[in-house]
């Protein structure tokens, strides 16, 4: 299971447009739901520092604030298709299912800090404890997005170019490229609701992979699986 959580991560990493600490990329597409959120003005005066741009910042601290919110991430590739979908609560709780050419690789669940994985061949969740160093693990993108410094992989100032002002769905959005200049085959273009400043719709394209990836901020409804049994053995772990 990690190895399998560990090869899927980089992709999903690649794959994602908003460059912060360790390269994630943080994409968003366009839906029709608005959502009232406070501005996290510690992540917006951080933005500030680093990016000559007012709206942009004030986009990121509007996301910082999200609170529930369910994300689909659709890639494609020569080797096939990928779908990653994660979903996160308010209260901390989180849950990740991996899909490879239409087959279910992994389902994760963290609730009240204890995490669960299916085992496939019984139905039944694997059960870890918090401190457990071999359990899988799921990817807050807020969290991620919160620990940013705006510049890349190595510490490279990126640029983040507004376009222009198009309509996404029933919103209107502004749409931004950012420019990565050790990335030159990566093309990725953002687009933020001029009403909320949520993230609406990011596409992505490197060389013959394209990602998608869309977020709701609807309300998440996240609880302990069962049946549940013990995790597993160290040697399993490795196989």
């Amino acid at each position: 299971m990690n190895k399998f959580i560990n090869k899927y991560k980089p992709w999903l990493l690649v794959a994602l447009v908003i460059v912060v600490a360790g390269g994630v990329w943080l994409a968003t597409k366009s839906d029709n739901t608005t959502t009232k959120t406070s501005v996290n003005k510690e992540l917006q005066d951080k933005c500030k520092t680093e990016v000559n741009d007012d709206t942009f910042c004030k986009f990121v601290g509007s996301f910082g604030n999200a609170g529930d919110y369910k994300v689909s991430v659709n890639s494609t590739a020569p080797e096939g298709t990928s779908v990653l979908e994660l979903a996160n609560d308010s209260q901390g709780n989180s849950s990740m299912v991996a899909k490879q050419n239409g087959q279910e690789q992994a389902n994760i669940i963290v609730f009240s800090s204890t995490t669960y994985s299916k085992d496939y061949s019984d139905g039944k969740w694997f059960k870890y404890s918090s401190s457990d160093s071999s359990k899988p693990t799921t990817l807050d993108l807020k969290k991620e997005f919160a620990k940013g410094d705006f510049k890349g992989d190595n510490g490279q100032k990126l640029e983040y170019k507004k376009i222009t002002t198009e309509k996404c769905g029933k919103l209107s959005c502004y749409k931004y490229q950012i420019v990565d200049p050790q990335k030159t085959s990566q093309e990725g273009f953002i687009w933020f609701d001029t009403k909320d400043y949520l993230l609406r719709r990011v596409t992505v394209k490197e060389g013959t992979t394209n990602a998608d990836m869309s977020l709701s901020y609807s309300s998440v409804s996240i609880s302990a699986p069962s049946p549940t049994k013990d995790d597993p053995s160290a040697d399993s772990l490795s196989q």
